[in-house]
């Protein structure tokens, strides 16, 4: 009898390219030894879809609810063998995913668990239930946001399941919140209203294994998260060791505890407000920009692999205790027109990584969230101050040229 272990059948739902699901030495997070993948990908990603990990690949509109429940269905039953695990890691889909998870009657994270991780007054009821500070909340109705502005002098109004950055609308008077109400119509519905934080944002990025943190980073955020909707640049600085980290990562050890049986990996945000630290978001993904980068120079670990791993096996790497050097990160952004030259980074070995995401020639459209960057470089460095001096030399030295196109 052969000791050759079965392949393991993983359905893998994806946006953002097959060329993510490896390391930068070419190695597969699923490799063809232990995995076969049958891959459901965006129509403009097909052509990344190489390995011989792959046994099946269709390409869809992942976004297009009924096309991706067909395609999924027919990969769940590829050749008459049924799945074992339903993989994804972009934030837009993990809902989704867990939906087809209960249709096909796989394991993995449920509906119930992922809306804790997505919808914002889900997460916000769940944690207020259990002692954590939270912004004063509630669905979005027009009455509940005057009541609430009356007592905060100003509210935030932001999509329920929204990534991004995206459409969040902070309202400061009567008229804006009518304003919003009259603008948004039908889609008022998808909305939360919240009390505005005047405070500064902070991310924690964990690595979790039954809702224990093994390793986690913290960092602050420089620029607003919205700042492409003025093209300027989103900076982001890991946070020094001393009193802040430890608060920071105490309460984001509080956050977990009340996700009992959690394993995978989590991007909480949160406020400080005059040393007050209070909840905003937390999702159940590897965060943006140059997040993973910096979590893999400091503890590494890849956090996409992290995901992978635990949707699929139940665990997540070891990571290292985080490295002294601090990382950070800058997210480029250019207005609509046609790239007139390159963007490379500074010729530095303090560079971590540079993602170009556009090149001369490309025409481009005005950023619709945060994501829509035309570069991001992730840098390291031995403080704060020195990790916050180097994204400016990348940002003066990585200005994107944009001329109107025809």
């Amino acid at each position: 009898m052969s000791d050759q272990r079965r392949k393991i059948p993983v359905l893998l739902v994806d946006r953002i390219g097959y060329s993510f699901y490896r390391d930068r030495g070419g190695r597969a997070f699923l490799p063809e030894d232990r995995y076969s993948v049958r891959l459901v990908t965006s129509l403009d990603n097909v052509g990344e879809a190489t390995g011989k990990e792959l046994e099946s690949v269709i390409a869809v509109d992942v976004y297009d609810d009924r096309a991706l429940a067909d395609a999924v269905h027919h990969q769940a039953g590829f050749k008459g063998l049924g799945a074992d695990r339903l993989v994804a890691i972009t934030e837009r889909l993990l809902l989704r995913a867990a939906e087809l998870r209960e249709e096909l009657g796989l394991p993995g994270q449920t509906v119930r668990e992922a809306l804790l991780f997505r919808d914002k007054v889900r997460m916000k009821e769940h944690l207020s239930a259990h002692g954590i500070r939270v912004p004063e909340f509630a669905p979005f109705d027009e009455a509940t946001a005057l009541d609430l502005l009356s007592r905060t002098g100003a509210v935030v109004a932001k999509p329920r399941l929204g990534s991004g950055a995206r459409d969040i609308f902070v309202l400061r008077s009567r008229s804006e919140i009518a304003s919003f109400t009259a603008e948004q119509g039908d889609r008022l519905a998808e909305f939360e209203v919240e009390e505005f934080i005047e405070g500064e944002l902070f991310h924690v990025d964990s690595v979790v294994q039954d809702s224990k943190v093994l390793a986690a980073v913290a960092a602050r955020y420089i620029d607003e998260t919205t700042s492409y909707t003025r093209l300027r640049p989103c900076r982001d600085v890991a946070v020094a060791p001393g009193p802040r980290l430890d608060a920071l990562l105490e309460f984001n050890e509080s956050v977990l505890a009340a996700h009992p049986g959690f394993t995978g990996v989590t991007h909480h945000e949160m406020f400080v407000r005059d040393g007050e630290i209070i909840f905003c978001e937390i999702g159940a993904r590897a965060g943006g920009g140059g997040v993973i980068a910096g979590f893999l120079s400091r503890t590494g670990v890849n956090l996409d692999e992290a995901v992978i791993q635990a949707q699929v096996e139940g665990t997540v790497p070891v990571p290292t205790t985080p490295a002294d050097h601090l990382t950070g990160f800058t997210v480029i952004y250019a207005d609509a027109g046609v790239l007139q030259q390159p963007l490379t980074p500074p010729d530095e070995s303090w560079v971590l990584e540079c993602q170009v995401l556009a090149r001369p020639g490309d025409r481009l459209t005005r950023p619709e969230n945060c994501n829509d960057a035309v570069a991001i470089v992730s840098v390291r460095g031995d403080s704060e101050d020195e990790v916050i001096q180097r994204l400016d030399q990348v940002g003066r030295h990585m200005t994107p040229m944009v001329s109107p196109g025809n």
